[in-house]
């Protein structure tokens, strides 16, 4: 949803009406996951995807079938007998997709009055807030009806049926500890749900903004992510070097972690190659609970900084922390190209990717071999 919003207010601002696809639900091989949105215009321009291209023309058919109408509907595609003659998934998988109209929000709402949902659901995303979304596909209520549930506990909206706004309350409050999608069916009352967790967006924190520095933070921006350079150097950490970061901090590495929020999806990245601002970093960062810690530098640099950590008191399971040297050996020369390997070392830490996939089994920073990145 966050990569649409840009388009989708554009498209209010020229006045057009506005239908969303979204995948609530797949089965087999699909090309798209759930929460994949496609976002269809009045005038018929697309943004988004729900299948990659396979059934793309006919979402489209349908969703300006629910703008005239006003009524949403549940589509299903599949396999099909004959790819050539009907619409349907090459993959061989299942999907579902939910299409709407996508309420505008009030552009001036009374005194007083809470925003509408879409509202709430947008400025939360702006705003990088923690928030599940619930649909009810199908249930008691009116088909369509939705709920928001922050990790306070406290909700906006309804599907229907208080019992039931219970029930997926708690499950979306649990999901929030994990942020995923899916469909729920729901047996008092009869009820299936489409629940959907919208996260902050994955936070990089560079320290130290070398020339490596300015094609990573441009590469990590088209990926989604925020990005953060900390260097006490001026001359390195300026908006003539990083236009698009987020936030530049030019502070050492200490007082640059009081304006830092460390947690799961925050990936941190050290390029600096002097200890003076690379060790500090390290101290600050290890135990934090940081989904990626990356230093650059050779393997030898690698192993005089921890033995003069350890003197400091740093333990090896802490260093086992660290994934050095940064990034995946794809035999990067260029600054591109390293910037390249460590993102690409970062998304597959993130996503989870299959131990075989990375240079050994765990981050630690021996046993491997030359690596170009250092």
């Amino acid at each position: 949803m966050r990569d649409l919003l840009d388009t989708i207010r554009a498209w209010r601002a020229d006045g057009q009406a506005i239908a969303l696809a979204t995948v609530v639900a797949t089965a087999g091989s699909t090309p798209r996951p759930t929460g994949a949105r496609l976002a269809v215009s009045e005038a018929g321009d697309m943004a988004g995807s729900v299948s990659g291209g396979c059934v793309e023309n006919d979402v489209v058919y349908h969703a300006q079938e629910v703008l005239a109408t006003g009524e949403p509907r549940l589509v299903h595609y599949a396999i099909t007998d004959d790819m050539v003659w009907e619409v349907g998934l090459a993959c061989g998988g299942t999907i579902e997709v939910w299409i709407e109209q996508l309420d505008a929000p009030a552009s001036a709402p009374s005194p007083g009055s809470r925003p509408g949902l879409q509202a709430q659901l947008e400025q939360a995303i702006d705003e990088g807030r923690l928030v599940a979304q619930a649909l009810l596909l199908d249930g008691p209520g009116r088909p369509g009806a939705k709920m928001l549930a922050w990790p306070s506990g406290a909700t906006s909206g309804s599907l229907g049926d208080a019992a039931l706004d219970r029930q997926v309350a708690a499950d979306a409050l649990a999901m929030l500890a994990r942020p995923r999608a899916g469909s729920r069916r729901y047996e008092e009352p009869a009820a299936r749900v489409f629940i959907e967790v919208f996260p902050p967006p994955p936070h990089l924190v560079v320290f130290g903004g070398v020339h490596i520095a300015i094609p990573l933070t441009a590469m990590a921006r088209t990926l989604g992510y925020r990005v953060t350079i900390v260097d006490p150097r001026r001359k390195f950490a300026n908006r003539e070097r990083f236009p698009d970061a987020d936030q530049i901090i030019p502070h050492w590495p200490g007082p640059a972690m009081e304006q830092l929020d460390i947690g799961p999806t925050t990936a941190c990245v050290i390029l600096t190659h002097d200890p003076k601002i690379d060790e500090p970093a390290l101290q600050s960062l290890l135990g934090k609970g940081a989904g990626y810690i990356g230093a650059i530098g050779s393997r030898k640099t690698h192993a005089e900084r921890f033995e003069r950590m350890a003197q400091h008191g740093v333990s090896a399971g802490q260093l086992a922390e660290v994934y050095a040297p940064i990034g995946l050996d794809i035999g990067a020369e260029t600054p591109q190209e390293i910037a390249l390997a460590i993102l690409a070392e970062i998304v597959a830490v993130r996503r989870g990717a299959p131990a075989g996939f990375m240079r050994d089994e765990r981050p630690a920073p021996k046993h491997k071999k030359p690596h170009p990145n250092g």
